[in-house]
């Protein structure tokens, strides 16, 4: 019977030890840490960024070409730095004279007809990340029709601003205000080191720059035409024109260093 009792008292005291609960130390807590991580590359995209308004970078916008309306303007280039876009200037239709004049280019217009007349501009983007600095300059050449020469018209851009989106946050670069001229190439816009990242504007003038004007056609009558008072052509002395419609090309280089 001692026997019996003995073993009952060894199983009972298993079962109680063990349905006695463990209580955690409400000292106890634990550490670690986690990294996130992304990296960046140059853009690779083909596709040329969008034109902006200049008044208003914040806005998409398709630009018409003031030289020809009609037709598309031409696409930006592609690539981490790039030339998005640059207006074309139209001097209007000017009379004759042995007078030294200067003509106002017609604005900056848009497709959409709720965005206002604008200044003419030069757009840049710069997507490489290396902060290396670029530098666009101009040249232009002479104002011929066929065989003949406007002789001495040069271009000058004025009041130029650097224009940016609001979400850009880096240094902005220097713009100039420049007199095209075929002797030489002239710095329109460039960007230090550490500077120039991200979407930019060369405004040629503001919203203050902007006028009307009015044009002559070859059969007498009259237009008037937005204008844009910080592009202008001067004429020495009439330029020896003749009763023809004169054209120059602009050859504009972005390159990937700051001029020296």
């Amino acid at each position: 019977m001692k026997i019996t009792k003995l073993v009952a008292s060894s199983l009972l005291a298993t079962v109680i030890l063990g349905a006695v609960p463990v209580i955690a130390n409400a000292d106890d807590s634990a550490a670690y840490s986690t990294t996130g991580q992304v990296a960046f590359v140059p853009s690779t995209s083909t596709t040329p960024t969008t034109p902006v308004n200049p008044t208003d970078p914040d806005t998409p916008v398709v630009p018409v070409d003031p030289t020809n309306p009609d037709t598309p303007v031409t696409p930006g280039t592609s690539g981490p730095l790039s030339i998005d876009y640059i207006s074309n200037f139209d001097f209007g239709s000017q009379q004759i004279t042995t007078a030294t004049k200067t003509y106002e280019a017609t604005a900056q217009s848009f497709t959409d007809a709720k965005q206002a007349a604008a200044p003419l501009y030069a757009q840049v983007t710069d997507n490489r990340g290396s902060d290396a600095g670029w530098n666009l300059s101009a040249k232009v050449s002479k104002f011929t029709s066929g065989a003949n020469e406007l002789t001495g018209a040069q271009i000058s851009l004025a009041n130029s601003a650097a224009v940016k989106a609001t979400t850009n946050n880096a240094v902005a670069p220097t713009v100039s205000n420049v007199t095209l001229d075929p002797a030489n190439a002239a710095t329109v816009a460039s960007a230090a080191k550490g500077a120039g990242a991200g979407t930019w504007v060369d405004s040629f003038g503001s919203n203050s720059d902007l006028g009307s004007a009015t044009d002559t056609a070859t059969d007498g009558t009259t237009s008037s035409r937005d204008t844009d008072k910080a592009v202008t052509l001067e004429v020495p002395n009439g330029g020896n024109a003749k009763a023809q419609k004169y054209t120059a090309t602009i050859d504009w280089t972005l390159a990937d260093t700051p001029a020296n």
